[in-house]
């Protein structure tokens, strides 16, 4: 018995470090881009980059998602930035949610993991951009004092508005040492502050691995609506970043395409480390927006697609 518990907790290890190390480069390359965007992007030509209308607003943030490949696990420290640089909520949010899906090293990678099967690609790039656009209408409504948490809101609606150092709070233009000082500050604060989210997702997701049996999930395989659902929780608690995914839910050969479908849009949307970023930088009301109508979207959308499966 303590030979099978030592090693459950060798394999917890393992996966935790696993999703940790996985992600952990994505997470920084988002933190370098958002420290990019804070020192060399000022305010006026971020909020110029996207029309403050809804519905340009969510196109131009899904061409966005498409021209600038960035996972899951980096995208969140982008978006804050980029609300807090004056982005209308509608683009910045569609953003955060198209971006780890509509872009092309993601595509490569489910084309690769389903063995040139054009269909699933489709698919996957479809629901997720649907989804992205639903729910960015929605945050359209909302302004950003509605969607942000005070400490992260933009330089003068809350009381923590520090400078960049780069020179465009005061005026001065820094250096280019002085910028690549500001640049790497900015990275180091911003992925420490999301690593640490990071590293407790990966806990959750571990523990989730290590402890459910292998055996439970054949139960599903045969309902469309139990493998859809069941493919979607699996999505959350796997934690598993978009350019890795597909290979995981080409694994689960006995379920239908439709729940493989629901892993793989719902996964680099919603997952337990995002609900745990979201809860961190969103008001209690975004992220409830974010952790219920992006799965009810991916649900309907998957439960559809089985209707078309023989």
């Amino acid at each position: 018995m303590f030979d099978a518990f030592s090693e459950g907790l060798v394999f917890f290890a393992q996966t935790a470090t696993a999703i940790f190390l996985e992600a952990a480069p994505f997470l920084l390359l988002g933190s370098f881009l958002a420290a990019l965007i804070e020192c060399f992007v000022p305010p006026e030509r971020m909020q110029r980059l996207f029309p403050r209308r809804a519905v340009p607003g969510v196109l131009a943030g899904l061409v966005g998602g498409l021209v600038l490949p960035v996972c899951e696990c980096g995208i969140v420290p982008i978006v804050r930035r980029m609300l807090k640089k004056g982005v209308p909520p509608a683009p910045a949010m569609t953003y955060m949610l198209a971006a780890p899906i509509v872009n092309p090293v993601v595509m490569a990678s489910t084309y690769t993991a389903f063995q040139g099967d054009w269909s699933m690609v489709a698919a996957r790039t479809a629901m997720g951009a649907v989804a992205a656009l639903v729910v960015g209408l929605i945050f359209s409504r909302l302004p950003v004092t509605d969607i942000l948490l005070g400490p992260n809101l933009p330089d003068g609606q809350n009381d923590h508005g520090p400078a960049c150092g780069c020179g465009h709070g005061d005026g001065e233009t820094a250096g280019p040492r002085g910028r690549i000082t500001a640049v790497a500050s900015h990275t180091l604060a911003e992925f420490l502050d999301m690593g640490a989210i990071l590293i407790l997702g990966s806990l959750f997701a571990a523990a989730f691995k290590t402890l459910v049996p292998s055996g439970i999930m054949a139960l599903f395989e045969t309902d469309p609506v139990l493998a859809i659902s069941a493919m979607m929780l699996l999505a959350i608690l796997l934690s598993l970043c978009s350019e890795a995914d597909a290979f995981v839910a080409a694994s689960f050969t006995a379920f239908p395409a439709s729940a493989k479908l629901a892993f793989l849009a719902l996964g680099p949307m919603l997952d337990v480390k995002l609900a745990v970023m979201f809860q961190a930088v969103f008001t209690r009301r975004a992220a409830a927006i974010l952790m219920t109508a992006t799965p009810v979207l991916v649900f309907a959308m998957s439960l559809a697609l089985s209707l078309l499966e023989p």
